[in-house]
């Protein structure tokens, strides 16, 4: 079931693209960020005016401090004791459908542990379905902590917008989130969620600043099977995470970001409700910065849109 969702949206992403292929893709008054613990859009889209990126690419080099109270080998994770560093891609296929793939490596871990440099890769789709509505999908794995298996997770998700002013808009997001922990001595498990996340996006009128402040909240619809490293039976909670971040986009071609996130998963002195993921598998904060490097294309003709790719008023 869960892989014909997948290859449901695949079709539908790409019969929108081909039906809409002569239109640009639509703008709005404020845009997107990352409220739901991945790249559900370019950083830029929230001081610029586009949902789904509009035409060209970018490359994005960020760097994430993990902190916890408790963590691996029941050590606390100061800032800087573990780093992870994240390449991603993004680029306008063609109109209407934005395509992105994203790399983690760890380059910097505590003395007491010895997880793998390379952590996981995943890619994903976007489309608009409307001015103010896009629909996105996703794919990703990587290693289980201590190198005991692998695991797998997929994603489809709703974003919609609500523009309140020209500096301030409200974005509300949901879907379903699937993650399977696999070991090939072991059943291992899975878990699927469904969440909603719920943002104030800020920015200037000129497209050179953005902020964003969010929630997410989400909870277990579905569990079966245990975790490979302890044997134990998956027993999830409800969580809740905060982000709050923001961008520069002084040069065209370059961005700056910030962002601080509060991860919610379960909790140290039961095991069970936690997954053993490095990124977001327990409780932890999140401390990134990252830059971005843009690849202009041309953009696709249009009377709604001015000379800059913003919406005409």
């Amino acid at each position: 079931m869960r892989l014909a969702w997948t290859l449901l949206a695949v079709a539908t992403l790409g019969f929108h693209g081909r039906a809409a292929r002569a239109e640009r893709p639509p703008m709005m008054d404020a845009e997107s960020t990352k409220i739901s613990g991945g790249s559900s859009g370019s950083a830029r889209g929230v001081s610029e005016n586009y949902l789904v990126l509009p035409s060209g690419g970018e490359l994005t080099g960020e760097m994430t401090f993990v902190t916890t109270d408790h963590a691996m080998a029941d050590a606390p994770l100061k800032f800087s004791d573990l780093a992870l560093f994240g390449l991603a891609g993004r680029y306008a296929l063609f109109s209407k459908l934005e395509i992105s793939g994203h790399v983690a490596l760890l380059p910097k871990q505590p003395a007491q542990t010895d997880e793998k440099a390379w952590q996981s890769v995943g890619f994903g789709l976007r489309s608009p379905l409307a001015q103010t509505v896009a629909i996105g999908i996703s794919g990703s794995g990587g290693h289980l902590l201590g190198h005991d298996g692998s695991w797998v997770r997929q994603s489809i998700g709703l974003e919609i917008r609500k523009p309140i002013h020209e500096i301030l808009t409200f974005d509300v997001s949901g879907g379903a989130d699937t993650t399977v922990l696999l070991r090939h001595d072991h059943d291992g498990g899975w878990l699927t969620e469904l969440g909603v996340q719920g943002s104030a996006l800020f920015r200037d009128p000129w497209g050179k600043v953005g902020g964003w402040v969010g929630l997410g909240y989400a909870i277990p619809v579905s569990t079966r099977g245990s975790d490979p490293t302890t044997g134990m039976a998956l027993d999830p909670r409800a969580r809740v995470d905060f982000r709050i971040g923001g961008v520069l986009s002084l040069v065209d071609h370059w961005d700056l970001f910030a962002e601080l996130a509060v991860i919610d998963r379960g909790d140290h002195s039961m095991p069970a409700t936690q997954l053993p993921i490095l990124d977001g598998g327990f409780d932890q904060r999140q401390i990134m910065f990252g830059v971005t490097r843009h690849v202009k294309g041309k953009p696709a003709a249009s009377s709604d849109y001015d000379g800059d790719g913003n919406m005409a008023l």
